[in-house]
Parts: structure tokens; sequence; C-alpha cells
């Protein structure tokens, strides 16, 4: 693992089945994150990478603003740097 990387999440994305083309393809350029699954149903596991919670914080934000995301829900949390 990169030595940078201090946060390690997944969550689950949901989004309309219509839409999960689009979403998947702007996940793919969100620097430190990756598709685990998908569910026809409109349901994305996603894996993301990050140097702090903060940042973890902010790429949520952003894969939330993504138009056709209705949810994003943090399924595990990882938090390398804690003491």
């Amino acid at each position: 693992m990169d030595d940078k990387v201090g946060v390690i999440s997944s969550m689950i994305v949901q989004t309309r089945p219509e839409n999960m083309t689009a979403i998947k393809a702007a996940l793919s350029n969100i620097p430190d994150t990756e598709i685990s699954a998908d569910d026809p149903s409109g349901k994305i596991v996603v894996v993301m990478e990050a140097e702090s919670d903060r940042q973890l914080a902010d790429g949520m934000k952003e894969i939330g603003d993504i138009p056709g995301v209705l949810g994003v829900n943090l399924v595990f949390h990882h938090n390398e740097n804690a003491q």
C-alpha cells in the first residue's frame, strides 16, 4: 500500500439502472477510486483510498454530486493512522 494512504473505505452508490453506465464512467475518473462490483438494480460497490478522513469525505461528496446518484452509503471504513 502507498505510504500516503491512511484511509480505506467502501461504499454503496445507489442510482437508477438506466444511469449506471454514465455513473460508472464518472466514478472511473475519480483518483484512488475503484468499482468492485455492481448490480443491475442500480447498486455500485466502490472502494476508495485516501490520505485522511477529510479527503475521504470530500471524495464521497464528489461521488454524491455526480448527476443521477441517489445516495452514497459508507459500508466499511479503516484508518491506518488511528492510534
